[in-house]
């Protein structure tokens, strides 16, 4: 009996050496989009883009995400060729395990086309199973369906950097309330408005908002960050993966 039991270990070792050695090895220099893919669904300066955007973020926060996309996930299934491929390359940092792989293999026909988003062990809390599915569905696959790549990818990394950064509640997948132009500062607004109005009425008018009255003004408009764009920074070179680990959490599917 041992001895069956030592050859199905074997054989069983011999089985899940052979699909890790089919995962392509990590680039030369490391780059966060690995187009591997002929499809060609991605022109250099839509890759660059996200490059330097996912660069950013990992220098920023030190999380990791990558895009990986092949013609072919060798006789694997998408979650067992994501995972191995985040944890031979070791996505993330080795003492957060807080890489993500997005899995993408965009050829074939409705149901062949495949698309995985694996977070490791680190980052599984603050992005569950459920809300890598909706990020799939809401976020990702519409553009998808409109061979619109870039920007599929571009709203699916936006969300996941969100949610790794606290920025959306994950049990609603919905922005959490961080303030924005409430019904308080609207009147508070108006409130200063008119106290400025009475007092240089008094004072015979003229001149312009004092230092303090426009400096109270301009962070009732801005608090929150309800009224600016996407901030943007130079994200100075991904410096490489940290040895990150993954253990079986996200979702995939087909469109």
């Amino acid at each position: 009996m041992k001895k069956y039991s030592f050859l199905f270990l074997l054989f069983l070792s011999l089985q899940v050496f052979g699909q890790a050695a089919l995962i392509p090895e990590r680039p030369s220099p490391n780059r966060l989009v690995n187009n591997l893919s002929s499809s060609g669904i991605l022109t250099n300066n839509e890759e660059e883009q996200l490059e330097r955007k996912l660069e950013t973020f990992a220098n920023q926060t030190s999380n990791q995400i990558v895009i990986v996309i092949v013609d072919d996930l060798q006789g694997m299934e998408a979650f067992q060729y994501a995972t191995e491929l985040g944890q031979k390359w070791g996505v993330g940092q080795k003492d957060q395990d807080n890489g993500i792989v997005i899995l993408l293999k965009p050829l074939g026909g409705p149901g062949v086309r495949q698309l995985f988003i694996a977070p490791g062990y680190g980052l599984q809390g603050a992005i569950p199973d459920l809300a890598t599915k909706q990020i799939r569905e809401n976020e990702m696959y519409p553009y998808f369906k409109e061979n619109k790549f870039y920007e599929g990818l571009d709203k699916g990394t936006d969300a996941l950097m969100s949610l790794a950064k606290g920025e959306y509640n994950s049990d609603q997948y919905a922005p959490k309330k961080k303030g924005g132009f409430k019904l308080w500062k609207l009147i508070l607004l108006i409130i200063v408005i008119v106290f400025y109005i009475l007092r240089n009425n008094r004072r015979g008018g003229g001149g312009g908002l004092s230092m303090g009255t426009g400096f109270l003004l301009s962070s009732l408009l801005n608090s929150g960050g309800g009224f600016g764009g996407r901030s943007s920074s130079d994200g100075g070179g991904f410096g490489g993966f940290g040895g990150g680990s993954f253990g079986g959490g996200g979702s995939g599917g087909s469109w």
